[in-house]
């Protein structure tokens, strides 16, 4: 049964592999993001060391992290639209696998070549020229692994259900863009969390966008307390369990929608 999609996850993984410019390109785009946001918080930072009882070492460290993880957390937005644009959407739905895990393995295949050829060149080179604290302690590493896998889960259902869309606005590049930009602040990959007002960051703690880089760096850092780790956890698995139920109405309804267009 899982065969199929572990040749798709492959085949994924070698068109990657054609691409090296963009493979170069990527990696490029990490470094540079990551220094010029180490150099902006250094600035705000200036000679003191310290803003807001946070050490800037702490926020060096989220800071690299977060755009290590987006180094790999980048998925074809534009997958399934392509797919119904192209009308290739209708011989796939005949094929006898299914369509989402269809989907799903094509980003983890394309995710397992940005891990091979973008993460862990970016890790080396971020370890030998940027400040990067080892983690809290080896049993939060083990919770760190697991919770950033829970954050990219998190992260494919949302994009999941933005994707879906496309069966009926064709076009979704406007959605695709509110979705980066709301992802890109209320998930704490640019800014830690702890820096928004109290109002936004206990609103965000009631949204699914914590979960994807905020609890994984928190975890990494040591900043989650030990007693409160299965929580975190617990609330990052909620959240896919949830998104996956409201991605499995919305493709069925997206697909009697594509069987109307086709009668």
């Amino acid at each position: 049964m899982i065969k199929p999609y572990l040749a798709i996850a492959k085949k994924s993984f070698q068109n990657n592999l054609a691409y090296r410019a963009d493979y170069y390109a990527g990696l490029i785009n990490t470094l540079i993001l990551i220094f010029v946001n180490i150099a902006i918080w250094k600035a705000i930072y200036g000679e003191d060391g310290s803003y807001d009882g946070v050490q800037l070492k702490i926020v060096l460290t989220y800071i690299v992290l977060g755009f290590l993880m987006q180094s790999f957390f980048i998925m074809d937005d534009y997958f399934i639209q392509n797919k119904i644009t192209n009308g290739l959407i209708s011989s796939d739905l005949l094929k006898p696998i299914s369509f989402r895990m269809l989907v799903f393995s094509y980003n983890l295949g394309a995710a397992g070549f940005k891990i091979l050829m973008n993460l862990i060149p970016a890790i080396f080179i971020s370890l030998l020229f940027f400040e990067f604290l080892p983690p809290f302690s080896m049993s939060m590493f083990v919770f760190f692994i697991l919770s950033l896998c829970l954050g990219y889960l998190v992260l494919y259902c949302l994009n999941f259900i933005v994707w879906v869309t496309a069966f009926w606005f064709y076009q979704t590049f406007s959605l695709v863009t509110i979705k980066d930009a709301l992802i890109a602040v209320l998930s704490g990959a640019l800014i830690p969390l702890w820096f928004m007002p109290t109002w936004l960051y206990n609103f965000i703690k009631m949204t699914p966008f914590d979960s994807i880089y905020y609890i994984p760096i928190t975890i990494y850092l040591g900043q989650t307390p030990s007693n409160e780790i299965l929580t975190v956890l617990l609330k990052q698995v909620l959240w896919i369990a949830l998104l996956t139920v409201i991605g499995h109405f919305i493709w069925k309804a997206a697909t009697k929608k594509l069987v109307v267009q086709g009668g």
